[in-house]
C-alpha cells in the first residue's frame, strides 16, 4: 500500500509515519512546509505549502490513502489569526480535494478532527451525533473540513473517514516527552515546579496514547465499513486533576489551583468525554496503553 502523510512533521504526523512503516509496511511519502522530514524514519519527502494555490500540482496519482494532518491548532489564537487558520485548515483541504477530484484513481482521505466541535456536557459521554458548539475559529474550521469531505464524496466519489481526537499523549519518535495538556504537565514537573490547574481541575477528557490514536486511525480507516464515517477515538476517561496528580506524584511536585482567566473560561468547552462505542464495534481492541502504566514504565 502507498500512503501520503500531509503534516508529517507534526506530533501526530511523525508517529503516523512510523506506524505506517513499521506496523503496516506501507510505502510512505511525506508532505510539509519544512525543508526536510523531522521524524526518526527515512521517507520520500516533498516540501509543500498548502496555502500556495499551485502547490498541489506536485501531488501525483498513485496513493491508496492520504492522511491529511496539515492544520494550525489553537483556541484564542485562532481568533487573532483567523485568516491563517482559514487558509491552512479550510482552503488547504479544499485545494487537496480539488486536485484529487480530477484523479482517475481517487485515494481515500483520512482526516483528524477535534473534541472542540462538541458542546461539553457534565457526566455524559458524547457520541458522534452529540450537540455541536464552536467557540473558536479552530473548532469551526475542523468541522467545516468534515463537511467539505462529505460534499466531495457525494459529488466526486472521494472516500474518507474522520476521526475526532480528544487528548493524545506520550512520545515515541518525536522530540520532547509528550504533547499538549500532558506535555505541559510533564514540563512543569520535570522542572521541579508545581503543576498549575485552572479551577478545581475536575474537568474530564478522554486521554489516548498516541500509538493507540495511530492504531485506531489506520486500522479502522482501512475497513470498508468505515467509508464516509466519523469516529470518536477511544481512550480513558480521566479528570485533569487525576492526570496532573499522577504526574506530580512521579516527579515529587505538588499541584496549584488558579482562578480561571476570563477569556479561557469563556472558551472552555466543559467536560468532553467520548462515547467510543462506534469505533469499538469495528475495532474492539482499541487500547494497548493506559496513562498511569505509561507514566510508571
Amino acid at each position: 500500500m502507498k500512503a501520503a502523510v500531509f503534516g508529517c512533521n507534526g506530533y501526530l504526523g511523525q508517529h503516523l509515519v512510523h506506524y505506517l512503516l513499521h506496523e503496516k509496511s506501507n510505502e510512505v511519502a511525506g508532505f510539509d512546509i519544512g525543508d526536510s522530514f523531522q521524524g526518526s524514519d527515512e521517507i520520500a519527502y516533498l516540501r509543500l505549502d498548502v496555502t500556495d494555490k499551485g502547490a498541489f500540482d506536485q501531488l501525483l496519482e498513485g496513493f491508496d490513502t492520504i492522511y491529511y494532518l496539515t492544520g494550525l491548532t489553537g483556541t484564542d489564537v485562532s481568533l487573532d489569526r483567523f485568516e491563517q487558520f482559514i487558509d491552512v485548515n479550510e482552503l488547504g483541504l479544499l485545494r487537496l480535494l480539488q486536485r484529487v477530484s480530477n484523479f482517475s484513481w481517487k485515494p481515500k482521505i483520512v482526516f483528524p478532527s477535534t473534541r472542540l466541535v462538541y458542546k461539553g456536557v457534565e457526566g455524559v459521554a458524547l457520541a458522534e451525533e452529540a450537540e455541536k458548539e464552536f467557540k473558536t475559529i479552530y473548532a469551526s474550521s475542523k468541522f467545516n473540513g468534515e463537511q467539505y469531505l462529505q460534499m466531495h464524496r457525494n459529488l466526486f466519489g472521494i472516500d474518507y473517514t474522520v476521526f475526532r481526537i480528544c487528548v493524545p499523549y506520550a512520545n515515541l519518535v518525536a522530540s520532547g516527552q509528550s504533547y499538549g495538556t500532558v506535555g505541559f504537565f510533564l514540563a512543569k514537573a520535570r522542572n521541579g515546579e508545581d503543576i498549575s490547574l485552572f479551577g478545581d481541575g475536575a474537568l474530564r477528557r478522554t486521554f489516548t496514547h498516541v500509538w493507540d490514536v495511530c492504531r485506531q486511525m489506520v486500522e479502522v480507516a482501512s475497513m470498508p465499513e468505515a467509508s464516509g464515517g466519523t469516529y470518536n477515538i477511544d481512550g480513558e476517561d480521566l479528570s485533569l486533576k487525576e492526570v496532573a496528580s499522577a504526574i506530580a506524584a512521579k516527579h515529587d511536585v505538588g499541584l496549584s489551583f488558579l482562578p480561571w482567566p476570563e477569556i479561557s473560561w469563556k472558551l472552555e468547552s466543559g467536560d468532553t468525554v467520548f462515547d467510543a462505542s462506534r469505533i469499538r464495534a469495528l475495532f474492539p481492541h482499541t487500547l494497548t496503553y493506559s496513562l498511569k502504566k505509561w507514566l510508571h514504565v
